[in-house]
């Protein structure tokens, strides 16, 4: 408790320095390291991806060698469900990526604003849209 009888709120997990030195010699005892070059370099800072994601490069989140943004619009407009959370689910990128994409497509009117569910009206009509 705080000075006067008041609770303190703490966020977390209390954890002692014996119990992660615990932690620690387990994991030792497991192997040696393999650390990932992308995550343990000393690069510039600038040399990552715009939403700084590291991970986005190596299979979890890859896709093709194709521009995201390309492939968002062509999602966008085959499927006509034009959300961030569906670009990311679909090119399985992450939220900052998806969200710049999504801002890119609205600056450029091939959507609008997002509804109070995030949803977004699709402004361009496709090949197919326009023969039916």
């Amino acid at each position: 408790m705080a000075g006067g009888g008041r609770i303190t709120r703490v966020h977390g997990p209390f954890v002692s320095d014996a119990e992660v030195e615990k932690v620690v010699a387990h994991l030792k005892t497991q192997g040696r390291p393999q650390y990932l070059d992308a995550v343990t370099s000393e690069e510039e800072e600038g040399a990552e991806d715009e939403d700084g994601a590291v991970f986005d490069k190596t299979g979890m989140g890859a896709v093709d060698s194709d521009d995201p943004y390309e492939q968002a619009v062509a999602v966008v407009l085959r499927d006509r469900k034009a959300s961030t959370s569906y670009i990311q689910r679909r090119l399985q990128i992450g939220y900052n990526r998806a969200a710049s994409i999504m801002e890119r497509m609205e600056n450029e009117g091939i959507v609008g604003p997002a509804n109070h569910a995030g949803k977004r009206e699709i402004l361009v009509e496709t090949q197919n849209q326009h023969d039916e």
